[in-house]
């Protein structure tokens, strides 16, 4: 792309179709999608309308707290496999911050890693992320991996 060319409009994928099972015509399309995406622009962007906003005010709420906590203590979120933790105060990247859990969908991972962040605690963070989110998109998480 010359630097003069802006950039095409990232592709839009609708999980959230009733229809989407394994073997059925849109799901055979869904997967022809999601490849062409990944080949073309190295990724997407995901409709999934089923999450209430009132769900989604309390995950950013929660994501506030977490990237408002010290850089110390975000730095303790380390994994093995990189990018797999906390990432951020990369010098060329300098607005850039994100924090992967994990086993996201494990109850006990996601609970070690609030008490990690918190060691005083924290079941609203615990709540609104494993209870109300996981439990709500582990079935998109789980349509989207097997579409890969």
């Amino acid at each position: 792309m010359g630097s003069n060319e802006l950039p095409s409009k990232l592709p839009i994928l609708d999980f959230a179709k009733e229809d989407l099972k394994p073997g059925t015509s849109s799901w055979l399309k869904a997967c022809s999608d999601v490849r062409l995406a990944l080949e073309e622009y190295g990724c997407f962007v995901v409709e999934y309308n089923r999450l209430p906003l009132e769900l989604r005010d309390k995950v950013f709420g929660v994501l506030k707290e977490l990237f408002d906590l010290p850089t110390e203590t975000k730095l303790q979120n380390k994994y093995e496999k990189p990018l797999n933790g906390y990432v951020g105060q990369i010098a060329k990247l300098p607005l850039h911050e994100s924090m992967g859990i994990d086993n996201a969908t494990s109850l006990d991972a996601t609970q070690n890693f609030t008490d990690l962040m918190w060691p005083n605690g924290n079941d609203r963070f615990w709540y609104v992320y494993v209870y109300c989110l996981m439990k709500r998109t582990s079935r998109f998480y789980l349509t989207v991996s097997l579409t890969l």
